[in-house]
């Protein structure tokens, strides 16, 4: 059986579509990711459209750069795969019909460098610890230890043991922040954790033990604000392409206001959405949403 913690409750939360290969715009979402980056590094590459019907033949063209780098400016899209840098590939699958600033993101990981601390290792850098549910970079230690979880919303593993020098790889595996689209605001938030435990016994032991097992988590909001694109776009956009999570910042100490307070971060999928509701619109009503693996905390900055 279950065994609940006491639920967390809060006033407000944000809520962060993970739009299919990191889109941000209003425009045509064409554009897939192809090879990943060969480089030995983290890379993040952006891709915005700088030019609407403006290159040879009247196609539209993009600028991209890599790890904030110089922009390389009005290339023109051709429809077919072309390549940036230490091969990553892009494909449009139109050469016309996009929006002018309309970008893309990915953010790749490679060997990438992990702070050991005692059978936990966590990414170093800060940056690239949002990690991609739907694509999992694999956590690849020294030591001959076993992976018991990892935590998405802060870029950590644990093992059964210490695992000694860890590094982590995936392309696409981590979410950069600007890949990220707010598209609501949760209010009135409430957080259950669960741990399941199982009865055990062996070798004829008098008593039985607990035997933890698989932690959950569900929660609830009694109304939400729609701060951006509707959420029927940004969902069914992140459904079709297999992207099916949310990520959200649940706070329940923000004195500034200024969503930099005490908060919980969670990936999750909801479970029921009115999701019609019109941009600026206060919606009351109870939506209800699944935690999908570890949380994390944030304290007050």
């Amino acid at each position: 059986m279950a065994s609940p913690t006491t639920p967390t409750h809060g006033k407000l939360g944000a809520l962060y579509a993970l739009r299919p290969n990191g889109f941000s715009g209003i425009g045509l979402n064409d554009l897939t990711w192809g090879v990943g980056s060969t480089a030995a590094d983290l890379t993040k590459y952006e891709v915005v459209i700088d030019g609407v019907g403006t290159g040879a033949g009247a196609v539209d063209e993009f600028k991209w750069r890599v790890n904030g780098g110089a922009w390389t400016e009005h290339v023109d899209i051709t429809g077919a795969a072309q390549t940036l840098a230490d091969g990553q590939a892009i494909t449009f699958t139109a050469t016309t019909g996009h929006t002018a600033a309309d970008q893309w993101i990915i953010g790749n990981l490679k060997d990438e460098a992990t702070t050991v601390n005692g059978s936990t290792a966590q990414i170093t850098d800060a940056t690239a610890r949002l990690l991609n549910p739907s694509a999992p970079p694999t956590f690849t230690p020294t030591n001959a230890v076993q992976l018991l979880s990892v935590n998405y919303t802060n870029g950590s593993a644990t093992f059964s043991a210490a695992p000694g020098v860890t590094t982590v790889t995936g392309n696409n595996g981590f979410i950069p922040t600007a890949a990220l689209r707010k598209a609501a605001y949760l209010l009135d938030w409430s957080l259950n954790l669960t741990l399941d435990m199982a009865d055990m016994t062996a070798m004829g032991d008098a008593w039985k033990s607990a035997l933890p097992g698989q932690a959950n988590g569900s929660g609830s909001a009694g109304a939400y604000f729609v701060a951006s694109e509707t959420l029927l776009n940004c969902l069914q956009e992140s459904i079709a392409a297999g992207d099916k999570y949310s990520l959200l910042q649940l706070f329940n100490y923000d004195p500034d206001q200024d969503q930099t307070g005490d908060h919980i971060n969670a990936w999750a999928t909801f479970t029921s959405f009115a999701l019609g509701a019109a941009i600026n619109a206060v919606v009351k009503e109870t939506v209800n949403f699944q935690v999908q693996g570890e949380v994390s905390f944030t304290a007050n900055v």
